[in-house]
């Protein structure tokens, strides 16, 4: 049943790839989108300026002050796109991080109407780094804080310090996370620490005797933080996660239509498929690697570029591809390393007559003295450990190799 839904949704795929393809970015969308967050700080500079009946000098320094790290943004993003860093389908979509931004600059201007123990600049971080990667988040929030500094006139190193540091924490925290989301302790560490540091940055920096007032409002700061980040969250696994998650159960069935067009016509590029995937799962997973791209590329890396150019892969597999494709030399990723260590492994057990005995340990031990070295990997980011641990970890497999024919 799940091998019929498999072929069924391959047969869509399939059938729109001529309308996207695996190197095809939004990028007229992407530019635009890229655009409007300098042209909006510029705006929001001016527009605070002359609310505030701000001097040139100022509106400069205020000018200067936020267009940096905005710009910073920027270019984290367009660098975290062109390298697949950016978390599921996000660098396809710059107006999820377009539209969180803008209302950070609405929300900028309200803040300085608000005492500076209510800022709520502790979401920002967390959503744009969620919609982008943790540096693009970070220097999106602080460009945002800076904003409400600059428009809202003397502001203490303190309160600063007390944000960034907010903001830092609950990036490190809450933004990272890859498949699964575990609510409760991270955020509950961040909002603690949140309100740990507005005490201690605002209330306690003013050395006054706090009235209730004082006591009340980070609290409700804090809370509203929460509830914030757990419906944005959960929002965000429900409509992007789960839905980027869908290509990789298709992709990732060995019953697909894909695979089983190749099981027919080449059975025994379809065995090393299998017999790649397996492995490159098993050692993608324990070296907490991308599980889901690694598998996919080692199911398709073999395929002629004719045919993959005709499936619409996620992003993170697009960028493993070209990379198996060209060798050695062209490796960057640790995934796409694992990928070429396995695939290369089980080539050589099917060009081996099984008739004869083979010694599998020796085998491997030739092929990471040959192949396999620092040397040839040094463009990658795979480390010495890492080699290690993989070759480790196929030697455990000896018994598994008398399957692969």
């Amino acid at each position: 049943m799940q091998g019929k839904k498999s072929r069924q949704r391959a047969e869509e795929i399939t059938a729109g790839a001529g309308k996207k393809s695996i190197t095809g970015k939004p990028l007229l969308k992407n530019i635009i989108c890229m655009l409007c967050i300098p042209v909006s700080i510029l705006l929001a500079v001016l527009g605070g300026g002359l609310l505030m009946k701000a001097d040139l000098y100022q509106m400069v320094r205020n000018l200067v002050f936020c267009m940096l790290p905005g710009l910073a943004a920027v270019f984290s993003f367009q660098a975290g796109r062109v390298s697949g860093d950016l978390g599921y389908d996000n660098g396809e979509h710059p107006g999820r991080f377009l539209s969180l931004y803008l209302c950070g600059i609405i929300c900028a201007f309200i803040f300085t109407k608000l005492p500076e123990t209510g800022w709520i600049f502790l979401f920002f971080y967390v959503a744009l780094a969620r919609v982008s990667n943790s540096i693009t988040g970070m220097c999106g929030g602080i460009s945002l804080l800076v904003l409400t500094a600059s428009l809202g006139g003397s502001v203490s190193m303190s309160v600063f310090m007390a944000y960034l540091l907010g903001g830092l924490i609950g990036t490190a925290l809450l933004a990272c996370q890859k498949d699964e989301f575990y609510l409760t302790v991270p955020l509950g560490l961040t909002l603690g620490s949140q309100l740990l540091l507005i005490f201690a940055g605002v209330l306690l920096d003013q050395g006054k005797k706090m009235s209730r007032k004082d006591g009340l409002i980070p609290p409700a700061n804090v809370i509203m933080s929460g509830i914030l980040l757990f419906f944005f969250l959960r929002y965000y696994r429900n409509r992007v996660t789960e839905k980027a998650d869908d290509p990789y159960i298709m992709l990732n069935d060995p019953e697909n239509m894909v695979m089983e067009q190749l099981k027919v016509t080449a059975k025994e590029d379809y065995n090393c498929a299998i017999h790649t995937a397996y492995l490159a799962e098993c050692i993608a997973s324990e070296l907490k690697l991308d599980v889901r791209s690694a598998k996919c590329a080692a199911y398709y890396g073999h395929l002629p570029q004719e045919k993959l150019d005709k499936i619409p892969f996620p992003e993170q597999v697009s960028v493993l591809l070209p990379e198996l494709k060209k060798g050695t030399k062209s490796l960057r990723r640790k995934e796409a390393v694992v990928v070429w260590i396995c695939y290369r492994l089980v080539r050589e057990i099917q060009l081996i007559d099984h008739k004869k005995k083979i010694d599998y340990e020796k085998l491997i031990k030739t092929l990471f003295e040959k192949q396999f070295t620092m040397e040839a990997l040094s463009e990658s980011d795979i480390t010495l450990p890492n080699l290690r641990y993989i070759k480790k970890r196929l030697l455990k497999e000896k018994t598994y190799y008398e399957l692969i024919v």
